[in-house]
């Protein structure tokens, strides 16, 4: 008995939980219809430079919440757009905005739609892109290349859109005339002053009228043809030696013109060997001089004992060999 009265007393907290479950679940579909009931905006598109789209069907005092993020990735932050009149059903594309992706929903009260998606914001959209330039240069030419930034523009206008290519020559700080080439082709090669600094911009032009941002100024000084930098060596050959010959011929003419006070400059030195130094080369012997003062009485007598000692000596010598 007590296990049928148990039984049963769960089977009806079963039942309750079961109950309160189904009661939230249907609850927070109530919210859930009540936050998103409004239909979104419609025909939401980028047409020129702005950003537009028409207002929910049967829908009347709504209001837009605009949004854009820099990238398609999923991952990336959504920005509110502070500067859109929440009334209005368009929004003027801005060139700091390129690139970027919007999304758009209505408002009304606790009540919002769904987001409704733009496409990517492309040149075509902003009047601000510049084409993309790079330089090559090669001796005497200079190889142009440039591009889009994205295709929307030769999409949209076809052979309209142009190349303007602006060119001068940098001179000592100076700047020459500049000239311009207009052109549909992607490559352009200019043959150029060899050895000159020459500064490059590009812009687009649509129906012949300047369209978007003038690039940034590249500069390149464009290399000397190998023939030029031979005739550069053979001028600075012959000119050093015209210019040593010159200083040799100016110094002949001097010499010759003031020879006279060069000659005595130009003698060796003479140098006089004293009698004594001749003497002792001639015999091989110092002579032995007279002394000269009272002074020098000591080295007399020094010289008188050597020379008695050198007789003793001798005298020494004769007697020993009349003895053998």
């Amino acid at each position: 008995m007590d296990r049928f009265h148990g039984e049963r007393y769960e089977s009806k907290i079963i039942k309750m939980i079961r109950h309160v479950f189904v009661g939230a679940v249907f609850m927070l579909l109530i919210n859930f219809e009540g936050t998103s009931c409004l239909n979104p905006p419609q025909g939401v598109k980028l047409f020129g430079s702005y950003l537009q789209w028409k207002k929910p069907p049967d829908e009347d005092s709504v209001l837009y919440s605009l949004q854009y993020k820099r990238s398609f990735k999923s991952e990336d932050e959504w920005y509110n757009v502070t500067s859109h009149n929440k009334t209005e059903l368009r929004f003027k594309i801005t060139p700091e905005f390129y690139g970027a992706e919007f999304r758009v929903r209505a408002e009304k009260g606790n009540n919002t739609s769904e987001w409704k998606y733009s496409t990517k914001v492309q040149c075509v959209n902003t009047n601000a892109c510049v084409p993309v330039m790079k330089l090559s240069v090669k001796p005497g030419k200079v190889y142009v290349t440039m591009d889009h930034m994205d295709g929307s523009l030769k999409y949209e206008h076809g052979e309209h859109i142009q190349f303007n290519v602006s060119f001068w020559k940098v001179d000592n700080g100076g700047y020459s005339k500049v000239e311009s080439i207009i052109t549909n082709s992607k490559k352009q090669i200019l043959e150029l002053e060899s050895g000159q600094n020459y500064c490059f911009q590009v812009q687009y032009l649509f129906y012949d009228k300047p369209y978007g941002n003038i690039s940034n100024q590249s500069c390149a000084i464009i290399p000397e043809t190998l023939e030029m930098v031979k005739s550069r060596d053979l001028l600075f050959i012959i000119s050093t030696t015209l210019l040593v010959t010159a200083m040799c011929g100016v110094f002949i003419f001097l010499l010759f013109k003031h020879h006279k006070k060069v000659k005595p400059l130009l003698q060796p030195l003479r140098l006089e060997i004293p009698d004594h130094y001749l003497e002792f080369i001639r015999s091989g012997e110092f002579p032995l001089q007279a002394c000269p003062s009272p002074s020098c009485q000591s080295l007399q007598s020094c010289d008188m004992i050597l020379v008695i000692e050198n007789s003793s000596v001798k005298q020494k010598d004769q007697e020993e060999e009349q003895v053998v």
